[in-house]
Parts: C-alpha cells; sequence; structure tokens
C-alpha cells in the first residue's frame, strides 16, 4: 500500500511538477501586491498555504500537463514570466485601495489628522485618516468578492498567457496600464476632491473671521473645529464612497477581463 501511494505521488510529480510550479508563481506574484494578501493582515504560514492549495486545486483547470524534460533556459524564462503576470493583476486590484489611501493622504493634512507626519517626515506611520480609509477600502473590496474575482482572472489568464510562456507583449500592456493608471489617478482626484474643497472653505471662513475679530485666537478655536467639522463630513462621505468603490471594482473585474483573458 505505500509503495503504492509512493509510486503514485512519484507519477503524479513527474507529470504535474512544473505545471503546479508555474501555477504557484503566477499566484505567488498575484499574491505579492493583492489587497489582503500584500499585507500584515494574515501569517507568512497561511499565505503561503493558500497558494499551495489554490495552485492545486487548479491543476484540474489548466489543460495538458507540462514535461519535465524542457531547457533550463525556457524553463526560467516562463517562471519569471508567470510572476510577472500575476503581479501584473495584483497591481490593478491594489490600486483600487491605493487610490483611496492617496487621496485621503491629501485631506488628512487640511484636517489636522496628519499634523505629526507634517511636522517630522522621517515619521514612519502612516496617517490616521488614511489607514481608516484603506481599511474601509479593503472591506468594500472583499464584501465584492474582489479577492475571489482576482483568483477566477488569474485561472483564466492561462488560456491567453500559457504557463509554458517564451515572452510577454510589453509594448502592449503598457499603452494599457498607463491609461489605468490615469483612471485610477482620476479617481483618486475624485474620491478626495469633495473633502479638500470643504475644508477649503472653512479655512477662508477663518481666515475672514480672524479679520472681523481680531481679538479672537483663530488657531486655537479652528484646529478642534476643524476635527469636528472633518468627522461631520467623513461620516457624511461614508455611503458614497461605498458607492464609487463598488463602481470601481466593477471597473477592476472589466479592465481585468479585458486584459487578461480571451
Amino acid at each position: 500500500m505505500d509503495r503504492l501511494a509512493l509510486k503514485n505521488a512519484y507519477d503524479f510529480l513527474q507529470s504535474y511538477a512544473l505545471t503546479w510550479g508555474f501555477l504557484i508563481t503566477r499566484l505567488t506574484g498575484m499574491f505579492v501586491l493583492t489587497p489582503l494578501f500584500s499585507g500584515m493582515f494574515l501569517p507568512m504560514e497561511v499565505l503561503v498555504s493558500a497558494v499551495l492549495l489554490l495552485s492545486f486545486i487548479a491543476l484540474g483547470t489548466v489543460g495538458p500537463a507540462i514535461p519535465i524534460d524542457i531547457p533550463i533556459p525556457l524553463l526560467a524564462i516562463s517562471l519569471v514570466n508567470n510572476f510577472i503576470i500575476g503581479a501584473l493583476i495584483g497591481s490593478i486590484a491594489y490600486l483600487v485601495v491605493a487610490s483611496t489611501y492617496t487621496g485621503t493622504e491629501v485631506f488628512g493634512v487640511q484636517s489636522g489628522f496628519n499634523v505629526s507626519g507634517s511636522l517630522d517626515p522621517t515619521m514612519e506611520e502612516s496617517p490616521l485618516t488614511s489607514e481608516v480609509v484603506y481599511l474601509f477600502a479593503l472591506f468594500i473590496f472583499i464584501s465584492m468578492k474582489g479577492h475571489v474575482l482576482i483568483y477566477k482572472i488569474v485561472i483564466q489568464s492561462i488560456e491567453k498567457y500559457p504557463l509554458l510562456l517564451k515572452e510577454l507583449p510589453f509594448d502592449l500592456l503598457k499603452d494599457q496600464y498607463v491609461n489605468v493608471f490615469v483612471d485610477f489617478f482620476l479617481f483618486s482626484l475624485q474620491f478626495a476632491l469633495p473633502i479638500i474643497g470643504l475644508m477649503l472653505i472653512v479655512n477662508i471662513l477663518f481666515g475672514l473671521l480672524s479679520r472681523l475679530v481680531p481679538q479672537m485666537n483663530v488657531f486655537m478655536v479652528g484646529m478642534p473645529a476643524t476635527i469636528l467639522i472633518m468627522f461631520i463630513i467623513f461620516i457624511g462621505m461614508i455611503p458614497i464612497w461605498a458607492e464609487l468603490l463598488s463602481e470601481l471594482v466593477g471597473k477592476m473585474d472589466l479592465i481585468l477581463t479585458r486584459f487578461f483573458t480571451k
């Protein structure tokens, strides 16, 4: 019985070792940049186990096995290309939450939450507003099953970009990625501009108040008032942000489908 099990394991490794290795490489590239998997939320042991399990599950859907006697240069090039494809898929998913992080970092300084980072640029701590909105964006991403969508795109990308891949169409991908980065940057502005505009109006009003009532210390009054106003605006913007992020996850699905599937 043990010999039979060992023989079956040996036959399996001989037939599917390279196919499984290429799948692991592509999924690893995706895990490196995809939200939730790329952060410190999950232990490394869980991530490694997830990569091995998900790649093993996908073995039956990738077509014929890759022979084990392929040339070493082709093996190395295919490993690198598979990692790049996975990283490209993960990077587009990461832009969904990174665009919110960029937008909130701007108005965090105006609201007073990021004063510590402004006074001491060497601080490695993340701004408070950016972290809160990042976790909110991550929650929307998971609730919209973005992580399942990314895994599905990785598996479907094998039809367009096989596991045994000699070269990538970098020229085509480069032009498409420029448009994607522009779209996500515009979204980050759309995400942050309402609060930036409102905080600008508040600061102008406090400036006029300092001229009308010079005896009042506007700095002492303005800082807590700005934080209070920021809290009210922040809570009011949450439903709007949820709708925008839901639309962005749907747009990410269309972009990934267009780029990486037939």
